[in-house]
């Protein structure tokens, strides 16, 4: 039998081919991938977003429903979270989601249009700050190149959604901030005070913990009964010209590590039961009797609603009135869905 001579050059060729044909593969799937991802899955007053369009818009729905830990749980078990609140499953969520995250980017392109919005020079220099920020954060340039690998995404396509996340800030500033053109009207103001003083309400409480922090279990009931004696001694003791916060500071076990002020300033249905009917009951400037709750007792005292807070809710008006503007443009939108657009993965 005649014996087959390879050469050592005959081998070293071999292995080039290979490797040639390796880098032939790779690379005709870098372009495959790059034209795939670059191709426009929806339109939106002619404004086209791309298959890497959608996968930054879809990782924004998944961050706002699912955060890391809950990202581990099985499909089965998110799509039992997510059908409580939604009558959807995980999937249908996310597409459903993702698409009209779209479609309020295309809203907000057509208002910022239609009112001559545009970021300056300094708005662009900040979203490339805040870039090398997020890199930075993530350990570096190739950490950030694996986040969008990770996320079937583009470069671009951050970009894209951090300008359009720094443009909608920039349209609401020029438009709907106090005293732009689209601010609340004086009726819209009026309406909206006479609102927060019903729905809102501010106090402080002095409170005596009977159960365990950490297991939430119920202490002895020697404790139980000391903390009782004590909050009755700390009640008849008090009175409306008494330095509450001294008494907060001295004797409530929430207090610890914090400094005044100590504000509770809550919504109807936000506070436990028994504090919310005690403050209801309340004049402003006066005190509660010892109030009993499954975490212990309270001594609440009712403070009148100040003008900051109430700026803080004019400010929440206003961003819904932005909102409702964003909503009814998207209705106005002229959009081409493409087919493929149906067919996105979204896991």
């Amino acid at each position: 039998m005649r014996k087959i001579k390879i050469s050592r050059k005959s081998i070293l060729l071999t292995i080039l081919i290979v490797i040639l044909i390796l880098i032939l593969v790779l690379v005709t799937i870098g372009v495959v991938s790059i034209f795939m991802g670059r191709r426009t899955v929806i339109s939106i007053n002619g404004v086209n977003y791309s298959q890497n369009d959608y996968m930054m818009y879809l990782r924004l729905a998944k961050n706002n429903l699912f955060d890391e830990e809950t990202t581990r749980l099985p499909k089965a078990t998110l799509n039992t979270i997510v059908d409580s609140d939604t009558n959807l499953n995980t999937e249908q969520y996310l597409r459903q989601k993702t698409e009209e995250n779209l479609k309020i980017a295309g809203a907000i392109e057509k208002i910022a249009s239609e009112n001559n919005i545009v970021l300056s020079s300094e708005d662009e220099q900040q979203l490339e700050k805040d870039k090398q920020e997020y890199i930075d954060k993530l350990g570096g340039k190739l950490k950030f190149c694996k986040f969008l690998y990770d996320n079937r995404t583009s470069e671009e396509a951050y970009d894209k959604i951090a300008r359009l996340d720094k443009l909608y800030t920039k349209v609401y500033d020029e438009l709907y901030a106090s005293g732009k053109e689209k601010d609340l009207t004086e009726k819209e103001i009026r309406e909206a005070e006479s609102t927060y003083q019903i729905e809102y309400k501010k106090a402080r409480q002095i409170f005596l913990l009977t159960v365990d922090p950490t297991t939430k279990d119920d202490l002895s009931d020697s404790v139980i009964e000391q903390k009782k004696l004590l909050a009755q001694t700390i009640r008849n003791e008090l009175n409306e010209n008494s330095d509450f916060d001294e008494y907060i500071k001295k004797y409530s076990d929430d207090a610890i590590d914090k400094e005044p002020p100590y504000d509770m300033y809550f919504k109807s249905g936000q506070m436990i039961e028994e504090i919310e009917d005690a403050v209801n009951e309340l004049q402003v400037g006066q005190i509660s009797p010892v109030i009993k709750s499954e975490y212990g007792f309270h001594i609440i005292k009712r403070d009148e609603l100040d003008d900051g807070y109430f700026q803080k809710y004019l400010d929440s008006k206003r961003e819904n009135k932005f909102l409702t503007e964003i909503y009814d443009t998207v209705k106005e939108c002229k959009i081409i869905i493409q087919d493929s657009f149906t067919t996105l993965r979204v896991d």
